[in-house]
């Protein structure tokens, strides 16, 4: 994956200040939400591993709310709520598992973000039923950044199934978005994946269904304004739009442009094997004033393109993942993708022209390197031990075979500050190094907390650990 989808974990987050406080649940506060009402702006809530059952409000207060090892080991059964206009992106909600099953509490939604616009990160959002818009996320006039989640099998019966927004513009980046629903009652049963206006880039969207009785179902895969938005380098595979009569519109992308007026853009994207609904549907009061080229379209249902024509540089050819059959979407080395983006956005990280996906390819590796994407068995970073800690905290992983390591310290800003390891070839097996708190000068860092992430090859991976003085 892309650098910057895991590193933004920690982009755009404010520094912790060394008087803030860590509140610790169960430690200190039995529930969540006595630790939430407890805090005050400024402060981290700690969540122990565990499973907890209940609903957690967080009203008009900056706080990082995360767990201590991750969404594997940190359960929600229930929801949050993130409230009131002074929010602002240093409130943070992280690593949990949001799960909507067995709730007897009620849900319409798993998080519900209205005003503000704070951070949710690296959580698993997922297995909810609801009669609302919004069964995964749902955004009332927020600004908010949906970052680096897995939001699945989520199923509103009428619209939203995996995040639906309304009023601002919202940037919904490097997050998994795969198989939810939208649609149940006869009327309703659209916007299966994303609905949302704002920023939507490198997020693999995958198996999502907007389903009507009657009429046309819109949007599989996203729905979004081609005047006020900027998508780019998503992939959105294998999604449904179908209603009555069978096609919808839209399976992969449904988009709206009315006029000459806005600055959004549509590029880089790879659009393809969507199944019901076309590949992109346009909803266009004037082509002429649509911002899309450079998009890989290739294999829908019935078309590729409705209601508009192929931007000049788009690529309409097999995009050639490595097994789409298997769900791996990264790219084999003669991808038609590799260096056919838009050449006025960002390099990749490895300082090659964009590709056109969420996943891109590689060049720093020799093309004689294995390029399989490691999956989560080949593997594994564990959480550093101790965590808090003062002095130093031991980091360790295990290789399931040789590869190309990279081990590094950034800040929760995101900026390096030691590279442990640096692309060193790594036998199997066991491997842990010690970090005592310094920066690649020697220096010692400030209490707050850091971010270590596991760069191999080409897999990225990361946690968070916290530094108390």
């Amino acid at each position: 994956m892309r650098s910057l989808w895991i590193l933004s974990l920690g982009l755009l987050l404010a520094l912790v200040s060394a008087s803030a406080r860590i509140l610790n649940v169960p430690g200190e506060y039995t529930t969540i939400q006595a630790g939430i009402n407890a805090s005050i702006n400024g402060d981290t809530v700690l969540v122990a591993p565990g499973e907890y059952t209940e609903i957690d409000t967080v009203q008009d207060k900056n706080i990082l709310l995360t767990s201590a090892q991750g969404p594997e080991s940190t359960v929600l059964h229930g929801y949050f709520n993130l409230w009131g206009a002074s929010i602002d992106s240093t409130c943070i909600l992280r690593g949990f598992d949001i799960n909507g099953n067995n709730i007897n509490i009620g849900s319409d939604h798993l998080v519900y973000i209205r005003y503000g616009s704070p951070i949710i990160s690296a959580n698993i959002i997922e297995d909810n039923s609801s009669e609302s818009w919004g069964a995964g996320v749902k955004i009332d006039t927020s600004m908010a950044i949906i970052r680096s989640n897995i939001i699945r099998d989520n199923w509103s019966y009428t619209q939203g199934g995996g995040i639906v927004s309304f009023g601002y513009p919202v940037i919904i980046e490097a997050n998994i978005i795969s198989g939810n629903r939208a649609g149940s009652l006869p009327e309703f049963g659209d916007e299966a994946g994303i609905s949302a206006r704002g920023i939507i880039r490198y997020n693999l969207i995958t198996n999502n269904a907007a389903m009507r009785m009657i009429y046309h179902a819109r949007a599989g895969g996203i729905s979004t304004s081609a005047n006020s938005s900027k998508v780019y380098n998503n992939t959105i595979i294998g999604n449904v739009a179908a209603g009555d009569g069978g096609h919808g519109y839209g399976g992969g992308l449904y988009i709206s442009s009315y006029g000459q007026n806005g600055t959004g853009f549509i590029k880089n994207n790879i659009i393809a094997y969507n199944l019901h609904g076309n590949g992109v549907w346009g909803d266009i009061a004037d082509s002429a004033y649509l911002n899309w080229d450079y998009n890989l379209v290739f294999g829908n249902d019935s078309a590729n393109y409705v209601g508009f024509l192929p931007g000049p540089h788009d690529i309409q050819a097999d995009p050639l993942f490595i097994d789409r059959f298997s769900g791996d979407y990264h790219l084999l080395s003669n991808s038609p993708c590799i260096d056919t983006g838009d050449p006025s956005l960002p390099l990749d990280p490895d300082s090659t022209r964009s590709d056109i996906g969420a996943y891109f390819f590689d060049q720093s590796m020799g093309i004689d390197e294995d390029r399989t994407p490691p999956g989560p068995y080949q593997f594994t970073l564990s959480q550093n031990y101790p965590n808090p800690f003062n002095a130093q905290t031991i980091i360790s992983y295990n290789l399931d075979k040789e590869a190309t390591v990279s081990l590094h310290i950034y800040s929760i800003m995101g900026h390096l500050i030691l590279p442990l390891v640096n692309k060193e070839v790594q036998k199997e097996g066991a491997h842990k190094y010690t970090w005592e708190g310094r920066d690649y000068k020697g220096q010692m860092v400030s209490t707050g907390i850091y971010f270590y992430e596991l760069y191999v090859n080409g897999i990225r991976e990361s946690k968070a650990m916290i530094l108390m003085k």
